[in-house]
Formats: structure tokens, C-alpha cells, sequence
């Protein structure tokens, strides 16, 4: 496959998230496990193998210890090519040179880890979370999402369960919900700050399109974060996009966007948290040693 057939399986895929409310779903559970990854080349790792859980290229897979099987075929993403322009590199300062720009995209293949085989990789899986951990979890959550988090009962926000104020710049979580709504109300809401940061950009962005988006952020950080996305609720695109791919690649876009921001917060706040390292099935901090001596 060549870049330009790579990017009519992208094309397609766009269609079909249009029509089939399903595609928008499973784009999203591959988006969980492929977060660094564009939306397009998310796309094209969900139709050429729906099942894979973590890809590499050829000698990446070597520098890990294991090896490509023999007759498996790769998978093939676009990956961003690179230069300087050369009307930039000729008036740039020597000791500044010109960055890099991107000029196009290539067509690369990589593996999943279940196409490798040789050592094995001791990378901790997320477990399931129950409600005690859950609600660990929500009050590690509080500590990194930078804005403050209010409790209130559901009826003083209309029957809601939670609601972000720009304006305020605060998050208000239904208090008399259970913990699992909870941290899923809070991912959304936290989606919209990160999205939304302010009144001005609430106002410029349109309210189906935020919605979705922020919905389906959630959805992709609770998956990271080893909750049960089962009963989840995903928006249908096809509906607000009305038959437009433009809109639906806008969303994808959103959605990666906030996935990676938040994402790496966590993922930063992970080396020091035990409850979000064991979320995310990251290694636990070690506990720190207490320094000091013993008296006699």
C-alpha cells in the first residue's frame, strides 16, 4: 500500500464513520490504545487490523528483543516526512538553523506485537477498577485536571451530572452518584475545560460538535484508565455531521488533540500517583524512604 491508497483507506474510513454509528465507536476503543498516534493513521491501524494492541516498525521490534514472524504483513501508516526548505536554509542564521518543516507524508509499515515473537515485554496491563478503586481514583484525578472541583447535589444543576463554567473556570461533579459516574462525569467535564478554556471559546465553538467531542474524549481516557466503557454512551456523528467527512475529520482531530493533552498529564502525574500508575497499568512509584535518623 502507497501513501495515496493509504490515505483512500482514511478517506473511506471517514465515510463509514458517517454512516455507520458503530465505525465512530471502534475508531475511538482503537484511539485508547494508539493515543500518540494520528487520527488518520488510528484509522488505518483499526482497518487493516482491528485486534492490535501495540505497533512498531521492523527494527524498533529488534531493539525490544523480539522479531517479526516470518510471512506476516505489516501495517501501513503515513508517517510525516520532513526537510528543510531550501529558501530557508539559505537565509537562516548559521548558528540558528531553519527547522524542519513537513513537506508530505510516506507510507511506512509496522507490526503488532502479536506478529513479533522473542522477549517478552513486562509491560503491566490495566486492570478492571472497582468502586473502591474508583473512587481513589476520582480523588487522584482531582489533584491534576488545574481547575477546582466542586460537589453539589444533581437537582441544584438541573438533574445533570456536572456541568463546566467558564465563566468560573470551575467543575461542579453530582455528589450523589456513584463513583464509577463520577470519574466518567469528570473526564467529560475536564475534556471541556481543556477544549473550551474560557468564555470566548465557548462562545466560538459549536455545541453539538463540543459535546461530542468531549464525550468521546472521555470515553477513549476511561478505557486508558481500565474502567468498564460497556454502557457508555457515543455520540453518532453521522447525525450532527449531516453527510459532511470535513466535519467528522474536524472531530477526530479535536478528539486527539485533547486525548494527547490529557493523556500526558496523567501519564506525568502517574510517576507519582500509585492509583493512576495502576489505572493506566503503569509501574508504581516507588515509596519514597524517610529520611531522617533515630533518635536514642
Amino acid at each position: 500500500m502507497n501513501s495515496s491508497e493509504a490515505q483512500s483507506v482514511v478517506n473511506q474510513g471517514i465515510q463509514q464513520m458517517l454512516e455507520d454509528p458503530d465505525q465512530w465507536r471502534q475508531w475511538a476503543t482503537t484511539m485508547a490504545k494508539f493515543h500518540h498516534y494520528s487520527p488518520g493513521n488510528v484509522l488505518l491501524i483499526m482497518s487493516q487490523k482491528p485486534d492490535a494492541t501495540r505497533v512498531a516498525g521492523y527494527h524498533a521490534w529488534q531493539d525490544l528483543g523480539r522479531h517479526v514472524q516470518r510471512g506476516e504483513h505489516g501495517i501501513t501508516i503515513l508517517a510525516p516526512v520532513m526537510r528543510r526548505r531550501e529558501e530557508e536554509a539559505a537565509t537562516a542564521e548559521p548558528e540558528k538553523p531553519a527547522p524542519p518543516a513537513l513537506v508530505g507524508f510516506r507510507a511506512a509499515t509496522v507490526f503488532d506485537v502479536s506478529q513479533t515473537a522473542g522477549r517478552d515485554l513486562p509491560v503491566p496491563e490495566p486492570k478492571l477498577l472497582d468502586g473502591a478503586a474508583l473512587a481513589e481514583l476520582f480523588g487522584s484525578l482531582t489533584a491534576v485536571v488545574g481547575a477546582p472541583i466542586l460537589m453539589a447535589e444533581s437537582n441544584t444543576m438541573g438533574g445533570a451530572n456536572g456541568v463546566w463554567s467558564p465563566a468560573n473556570q470551575t467543575i461542579t461533579v453530582a455528589a450523589d452518584r456513584a463513583p464509577d459516574q463520577q470519574v466518567k462525569t469528570l473526564l467529560h467535564e475536564w475534556a471541556h475545560a481543556v477544549g473550551v478554556p474560557d468564555v470566548a471559546a465557548a462562545v466560538d465553538r459549536h455545541r453539538g460538535a463540543e459535546e461530542i467531542t468531549a464525550e468521546t474524549t472521555a470515553y477513549v481516557l476511561a478505557q486508558r484508565l481500565g474502567m468498564d466503557t460497556s454502557q457508555y454512551s457515543i455520540p453518532y456523528v453521522g447525525h450532527w455531521a449531516a453527510g459532511d467527512p470535513a466535519k467528522v475529520l474536524a472531530l477526530t482531530q479535536a478528539v486527539s488533540q485533547r486525548v494527547q493533552t490529557m493523556s500526558t498529564t496523567l501519564e506525568q502525574a502517574a510517576q507519582h500517583d500509585p492509583a493512576l500508575a495502576r489505572a493506566l497499568g503503569m509501574p508504581e512509584p516507588q515509596q519514597a524512604e524517610a529520611d531522617y535518623e533515630m533518635e536514642a
